[in-house]
């Protein structure tokens, strides 16, 4: 059922559901009946506050009575020294109505304040230094606990209240709820105890912020459903311990300056216990069968509240609004999660009304507030605060995911916007230079959104229109398979323009069959291709590759001969293809140099393609040529491959080797490494001349190296292999070698191991320098010793 189409009826229906609990009676009943009672809420402002109402104003039986007493022999007594004057309110008695706030100083209350004495003691273990809020029942403050050095925050029971049993039991009850609930999401309780005077009264951890109220108008909705979602796994968690929190709202959520969210204000939670308590503690009846009436269709039983009946009326389920308290159920805290939900998206609470009485009327009804706001959230908002629990989430889990899946749709539809960017820019300057990367990135875009959102329609909208487009432009580029498989992915597989590209491939397959011999060289392969008449050298064909590559238009290559083109770089190296091509028939990576349209072989200038792009004049290439017979006459077949920046990052890494080794040798500083598995030693250039080895008799293998330490560092060096060999370890040493004419020198060196993914070592490299004149020996970690 809808909330915002709550009618008579529904009202009605629920004031029947409400009778049915044994003995108790409609909240609206109760009000109406106590006339002074229904001016005093009529008069009231609409102001967010808990509404209380107790035992007995509801004429209910008190099951707590009795209680408070008995379990108070565990609470220890703690000495308080107060400063100034505290609050101690007197209740009502004719209406009985508290507006109770679990930390807002400016909260309204239907008390009276007097001064209380001041007690100071230097044993103390509470201080007491300022008053953060106030409610009906107790006093928040600001305190420093003196045995731990921390400060807290004091929740205390009034002095008018500190005889009465029942009050005693309820605040009793809301620490112990509080305590045992461990989760980050709730504040957290240290200490429950009496003061010397009697007082009740628990230590809290203290907030360094907000209350969420003051800051829920300011923040992103982004930022409101993460706290949400905060909050939703605390009640969750309560709800796995069989709690019920009945009072959710933002004034009851405390922020932190460092991103904490914790609930607080456990006043009103009730417990689901078994039937049998609950029926004890309604006083049901039994009913025909012998049991207790509605045992099992309300299994709860209050604890501490256990007779209280309120809520927040802005916010309130209509059961609570009805004062049904056997129908409160965990789907209770869902509603009321709706409702901060409502709020974050519309900035309004879900019920309003002149007065406090038209509140609690719109709760009881479930009148929503109207609201413009349309989407997933709120009609999330809206399942939640359904007039039927049975029509709400059946869980707090399920309001969750649904929280989770907007975001989820969300992600997706920000996908869509990006892939829509990217495939139709509307600024030229981010026009992408290759199109099919254009097209591409879209594309998979749109798929990622898909995968995050399945029923995402507008993906799949623009996931077609990218797929056609893109279709139509890989036709237009001559890329026929490509552009017949977008047709067929978007559905238009029998479309007169995917009919085009299927006669277009076919038309195309019979002429590739007709020049089977030599169609490679012409289709869309990146590598360059010439077919060239054997007996005088004349060029026939030309792909565009092999266009593109010498910078020549086709009428200027095709017809004319090669020797009169000077493409060959150099004439002997051409001499000498053509002497082993006679010889063998084929060649294969033959290594040459050509030169581009616009060049000299003498001379290694830049030249400008016909895209404006400037390129080396020479450039180095691989040929591979076979002889064919074409049309009865024998042809040369052969592909070019521009080879000139591999070449040119040869030429580099050459240098750069030779530099290495100039450095090495400047710096003094050799390198080498070991293959444990080959048992194989390598050493660079410097290396040999640092330990005075003739490089002509090679590397030594480990066991010669080792034969070459000074037998005093010898287990030193062993040990340093071993370490790095069996567990991976690093290590820097000193020890003295003996060099080709027989001398010890010291030097320096510094291994590092190379471990495969099992962790096996598989290399050990590292640096060796002359040793550095140092005494010290070190830990076997860092083995360092020298020559003496």
């Amino acid at each position: 059922m809808s909330p915002t189409r709550c009618s008579r009826r529904d009202n009605d229906r629920f004031s029947d559901l409400s009778k049915e609990a044994d003995g108790m009676a409609s909240l609206l009943d109760t009000i109406f009946a106590d006339e002074s009672l229904a001016n005093r809420l009529a008069q009231q402002p609409v102001d967010s506050q808990t509404l209380t109402l107790v035992g007995d104003d509801l004429h209910l039986p008190d099951a707590s009575a009795g209680l408070a007493h008995a379990d108070e022999g565990f609470v220890a007594t703690r000495k308080v020294v107060v400063f100034g004057h505290t609050a101690a309110a007197s209740e009502d008695q004719s209406i009985r109505v508290d507006a109770v706030s679990g930390s807002d100083p400016t909260s309204v209350t239907a008390t009276n304040s007097t001064p209380a004495a001041v007690v100071c003691a230097d044993d103390a273990e509470y201080r007491l230094i300022g008053k953060l809020g106030s409610g009906g029942t107790a006093v928040v403050y600001q305190a420093h606990q003196r045995a731990i050095d921390r400060e807290v925050a004091i929740k205390m029971l009034r002095s008018e209240l500190a005889t009465d049993a029942s009050s005693r039991s309820r605040f009793l009850t809301e620490a112990r709820v509080i305590g045992s609930l461990d989760h980050p999401n709730v504040i957290a309780l240290h200490d429950l105890c009496v003061d010397e005077h009697g007082q009740l009264f628990y230590s809290m951890k203290r907030i360094d912020g907000t209350s969420w109220n003051q800051q829920i108008a300011d923040r992103s909705v982004e930022d409101n459903l993460t706290i949400l979602l905060r909050v939703a796994d605390a009640i969750r968690y309560a709800h796995s311990r069989g709690l019920i929190h009945r009072d959710l709202k933002p004034e009851n959520v405390m922020l932190g300056r460092f991103g904490e969210a914790l609930v607080a204000d456990w006043g009103l939670a009730i417990r689901v216990e078994d039937t049998r308590r609950h029926a004890n503690a309604t006083g049901g009846e039994a009913g025909a069968d012998g049991n207790q009436a509605n045992a099992n269709e309300r299994p709860l039983a209050m604890i501490g509240a256990s007779t209280a009946i309120g809520g927040t009326p802005a916010y309130m389920a209509p059961e609570q609004a009805l004062g049904d308290i056997v129908a409160i159920d965990h789907r209770t805290d869902v509603y009321l999660l709706g409702g901060i939900l409502y709020q974050i998206l519309t900035g309004q609470t879900p019920h309003h009304g002149r007065n406090l009485l038209e509140c609690i009327h719109a709760a009881a009804n479930n009148r929503i507030e109207p609201t413009d706001v349309e989407g997933e959230l709120i009609d999330a908002a809206l399942k939640a605060m359904a007039t039927d629990p049975n029509d709400r989430f059946t869980s707090v889990e399920e309001f969750v995911a649904a929280i989770k899946d907007h975001r989820t749709h969300q992600e997706s539809e920000r996908l869509v916007r990006r892939a829509i960017r990217r495939v139709w820019p509307t600024d030229p300057a981010s026009v992408p230079s290759d199109p099919y990367e254009q097209f591409r990135v879209g594309e998979a875009l749109l798929h990622e959104a898909l995968a995050l959102w399945p029923e995402n329609q507008r993906a799949t909208t623009m996931l077609v229109r990218t797929q056609l487009e893109f279709a139509r432009f890989a036709a237009d580029q001559g890329d026929l398979d490509l552009s017949m498989r977008l047709f067929e992915s978007a559905g238009e597989g029998e479309s007169e323009a995917a009919m085009r590209v299927r006669r277009d491939l076919q038309r195309r397959e019979r002429v590739r069959e007709s020049q089977a011999k030599y169609s490679a060289l012409f289709t869309q392969s990146p590598e360059a291709g010439l077919l060239i008449r054997w007996r005088d050298g004349a060029v026939m064909e030309a792909n565009l590759a092999c266009l593109s590559l010498l910078g020549y238009e086709k009428d200027e290559l095709v017809g004319k001969t090669i020797a009169n083109l000077s493409i060959w770089a150099c004439p002997d190296r051409r001499k000498q293809f053509i002497a082993q091509l006679s010889r063998d028939g084929q060649v294969d990576n033959f290594e040459t140099q050509f030169v581009r349209k616009g060049a000299s072989a003498d001379c290694d200038t830049a030249v400008k393609m016909a895209g404006g792009e400037l390129v080396p004049g020479v450039m180095d290439v691989l040929i591979s040529s076979r002889t064919v017979e074409v049309g009865g006459e024998e042809m040369l077949l052969s592909t070019i491959r521009d080879i000139s920046q591999r070449r040119q990052a040869e030429r580099n890494l050459e240098q750069s080797q030779r530099r290495l080794r100039d450095l090495q040798r400047l710096a003094g500083l050799g390198t080498w490494t070991y293959d444990p598995n080959m048992k194989t030693v390598s050493w660079s250039e410097e290396a040999f001349r640092l330990c005075g080895r003739d490089p002509r008799l090679g590397e030594p293998n480990l066991q010669e190296f080792l034969s070459l330490i000074h037998p005093d560092d010898r287990s030193a060096v062993i040990q340093a292999i071993e370490r790095a060999l069996h567990y991976g370890a690093s290590y820097q040493l000193n020890y003295r070698q003996r060099d080709d004419q027989g001398n010890y020198r010291s030097l320096l060196s510094r291994g590092r191991p190379v471990l495969d993914t099992d962790g096996h070592t598989i290399e050990v490299y590292g640096i060796l320098q002359v040793a550095p004149y140092n005494n010290t020996v070190p830990s076997p970690n860092h083995v360092v010793r020298t020559s003496s």
